[in-house]
Order: structure tokens, then C-alpha cells, then sequence
């Protein structure tokens, strides 16, 4: 019963007397979403307030990982010298950089790392055409000379016209664009994830039907309303928002990947940005032949001189296998879900709402927490909300095989068209349809 009997009977009650609004009924349904999300919060042990965070663990360690440039806390008995250097203790606020462009894939991603993608905000620039030379799957463009309304890079389309497009990187203020993640270390270990997961499988179905609806919007308005008062401690929010984000996360992460497309994805994750500028502005120029022949022999060590075909192949094998994921083994949602990118640059986002719709050519990344790109105690930036139809193809990669699990990213496949289709004042909020399949 989705409903207790009291509210059926006030529906039905109200519908019998011809006062039944669509804002009653919305209201009447989020109510019901927050009783189920208040509900979880109860269930769910790792929740108490009496958990002592990462932080404060002894048993644990704040490491960065030298290949991605990411923070976050380890047992202190997996600390890898080769994997792992430690770093000094940091504040709630993160920023990750684009890996340099010799930076090399990571193919097997270490398990006791936190996990989870990179976040949403991309942007798009000018609205010209892109004046820089197409960049080789070898090398990175992150910072096109010209950008047109997208949410990562420029894209042009067939006829030379840009469109926005949306990936995984935020462009700041002066144009240059870098990866984002959470700016919070993830708030839940391996462990904890894991009992999380276990946990979201027990829920009825109508259930998890409320908690993939949930919008949000009562933690954002808390935030909102807190933002400038210092005495403010938003560590419980955020956990709140990647304890809901997590749960989601495990709802449609179910269908088992094969180990192609979980390579793959565990690449474009940490090359988003430099995977797409190839898809906008070149070709792959690795053949099969060479493909099988890299992975064959395996990722190079660092200063390797076949380091460079290493990484081309690569990139060439990521765009193959997930065009071929989405396409023939899509992993299809079942029931519609809300997604989101933060958008940093106010020009850029001037364009997105110019444009009003637009088929983005490549990937797109998006997070499942509205928060994945906030510090803390700051008004927050623009948000997209995106709005994903039940039996859109995504892909996700499950915690247990993703080193960036509390990123919570989904991926959309290539050419699908995005529409502006509302505006929230009070929240700052973007609505837009997605609709897969276009541009082809």
C-alpha cells in the first residue's frame, strides 16, 4: 500500500468532491517521499549520531591517490606507498583537478578506495565555432579556445553550429575547466556501503518508487537557509543527501556489466573530459588490432615509452565499448529517476537558457546528488535537475568495482537531446527533460 488508509480516504473523499488539485496531490506525495526517506534514515545503523566519522577514526588514514590526484580515507593497513601518499588532514572542501594529460588509465581500481564519479557541471562557452585544432586521443584539450552552450566543452554539429553539451567537468569563472568531484571526502567506507546496500535491497517496492522520486528539496532548503551562518555544521546535511544518493545508487546499479564495459567506465571516470574533446573535435585513431594488443600487454609504468599508445588505445576502447553498451547492452531504468549538474559559470549557464534545448554529441555524466559540486557555508551554485524516463538507456558502475562510488554518477549515452522545460526561483533550479536518441 503505497498510502496509509487515512490518505486514501482523503483522496478519494476529495476526488468524490471535485477538489482535488494536481499541487494537493503533489503535496500529498512528497509528504509521503519524506515519510519514507525519514524512515530509511531510522533503519539505517550508520546513520546514529554517535558514529565517529573517517576523521576521527584512528584506525584510518587521509591519503591522496597519486594517479587521480583524489583524497580520501583508508584503513591504515592498506596504505600503498606505490598507490597511496598521505596528506595532512583537510577541511570539507575538495577540488580535483583534469589528471595530467600523461596521466595513464587506472584499470583496476583499488578496493579500498571510496568511490564514485565525477560530478555534473559542465558548461558550455561562446557561442562560435570552435577555433582550436581537433584534438588526437592522445592528447588533452580541456580549455577550447571557443565554447558554445554545453556544460563541458564545445560541440559543433554537422552543419558547424554548436551545441550545449553536459560531461563531467566545471568551468570556472575564467574559462578553464577542471574535474570536479565531491569536495567532501565520502562520508561512508566500504563497509558501511555495503550495509547500505544490503539495507535498500530489503525495501518494499513501492518504496524504493518514493526514494528514487525523492527531489531533495527539503535538504535543500536547509542548506539555502544556513548558508553565511558560521555556526552551522553541514557535515550531517551533506551525509543525509550521499546517505539518500548511495541508496539510489544501489537501486539502479543492479545489472551485472561485463568486465569490457566495467574497464571501460572505470577509465572514462578519471578522463571524462579528454574521452569527449576526442568524440567533438577528432576520431580514435587506435585500430582494434592495436586495442587488443595494449590491453593484452597491460598499463605501462610511468615514464614507459609506450605510455602514449597505451593511452590512446585506451581512450579509443572506452568510446567503442560504451557506444556498444548503451546500444546493445543498455542497462534500461525501469522507473524514471532525477539527476543533477551544478553549472559554476553565470555566462555559460546564459547560453544554456538561450538555447533552450540541444542534442549533446557526447557522454554525459550526471550525479544523483544535487550537492556533489558544493563546499559549505557558500550560496550555491545553479543547479540542473535533469529528469531521466523510464527505459532511457545509463550506465552506472557498482560500488563494489568503482573507486568513486559516492559521486553517485550516472552516464547518459550520446546524442541525446536535453530540453529546458522549467524554472524553480525560490531553489535555483534548472528543470530538464532528457531524451535519448537523437542527432544520429
Amino acid at each position: 500500500m503505497l498510502l496509509s488508509e487515512d490518505k486514501e480516504n482523503w483522496i478519494l473523499k476529495t476526488f468524490n468532491g471535485d477538489k482535488m488539485t494536481f499541487a494537493s496531490l503533489e503535496k500529498l506525495i512528497r509528504e509521503e517521499t519524506r515519510r519514507v526517506i525519514e524512515n530509511l534514515e531510522r533503519s539505517f545503523p550508520l546513520y546514529e549520531e554517535d558514529e565517529k566519522p573517517a576523521s576521527e577514526d584512528p584506525e584510518k588514514m587521509l591519503v591522496v591517490n597519486k594517479e587521480s590526484g583524489k583524497s580520501y580515507y583508508i584503513s591504515k593497513k592498506n596504505f600503498d606507498p606505490e598507490k597511496h601518499q598521505k596528506s595532512a588532514p583537510k577541511e570539507t572542501k575538495k577540488e580535483e583537478e583534469e589528471p595530467a594529460a600523461d596521466a595513464t588509465p587506472t584499470e583496476t581500481p583499488a578496493p579500498e578506495e571510496p568511490a564514485s564519479t565525477e560530478t555534473p557541471t559542465e558548461e558550455p562557452a561562446a557561442d562560435a565555432t570552435p577555433t582550436e585544432t581537433p584534438a588526437t586521443d592522445t592528447a588533452t584539450t580541456d580549455t577550447p579556445s571557443t565554447e558554445t552552450p554545453g556544460t563541458d566543452t564545445a560541440t559543433a554539429d554537422s552543419s558547424g553550429t554548436e551545441t550545449p553539451t553536459t560531461d563531467t567537468a566545471t568551468t570556472d569563472t575564467s574559462g578553464t575547466e577542471s574535474k570536479t568531484g565531491l569536495k567532501t571526502v565520502g562520508a561512508f567506507g566500504k563497509v558501511e556501503v555495503e550495509k547500505l546496500d544490503t539495507k535498500t535491497n530489503n525495501l518494499y517496492p513501492e518504496t524504493r518508487e518514493h526514494l528514487l522520486q525523492y527531489d531533495y528539496e527539503d535538504i535543500i532548503d536547509m542548506y539555502d537557509l544556513s548558508v553565511g551562518d558560521k555556526k552551522v555544521n553541514f557535515t550531517k546535511l551533506f551525509k543525509r543527501a550521499e546517505m539518500i544518493a548511495l541508496s539510489k545508487h544501489s537501486l539502479i546499479s543492479k545489472n551485472e556489466l561485463n568486465k569490457q564495459t566495467i574497464l571501460a567506465l572505470q577509465h572514462y571516470y578519471i578522463n571524462s573530459i579528454r574521452i569527449n574533446n576526442i568524440i567533438r573535435f577528432s576520431q580514435p585513431s587506435a585500430t582494434k588490432q592495436e586495442i587488443q594488443k595494449q590491453i593484452k600487454l597491460g598499463k605501462p609504468k610511468e615514464g614507459d615509452k609506450r605510455e602514449k599508445e597505451y593511452n590512446s588505445a585506451m581512450n579509443a576502447f572506452t568510446i567503442y565499448e560504451l557506444d556498444y553498451a548503451f546500444s546493445e547492452e543498455p542497462q534500461r531504468l525501469e522507473s524514471s529517476i532525477i539527476a543533477y549538474r551544478s553549472v559554476q559559470n553565470e555566462e555559460v549557464l546564459k547560453m544554456f537558457i538561450d538555447e533552450g534545448q540541444w542534442i549533446d554529441k557526447s557522454f554525459v555524466t550526471t550525479s544523483l546528488n544535487p550537492f556533489i559540486c558544493e563546499g559549505t557555508g557558500k550560496k550555491r551554485m545553479p543547479l540542473f535537475e535533469f529528469f531521466i524516463p523510464a527505459g532511457t538507456s545509463i550506465l552506472t558502475l557498482p560500488c563494489h568495482s568503482n573507486d568513486y562510488c559516492h559521486e553517485t554518477e550516472v552516464t547518459l549515452p550520446r546524442n541525446c537531446r536535453y530540453t529546458i522545460q522549467g524554472f524553480n526561483n525560490t531553489r535555483n533550479i534548472y528543470k530538464i527533460l532528457v531524451e535519448q536518441n537523437y542527432g544520429r
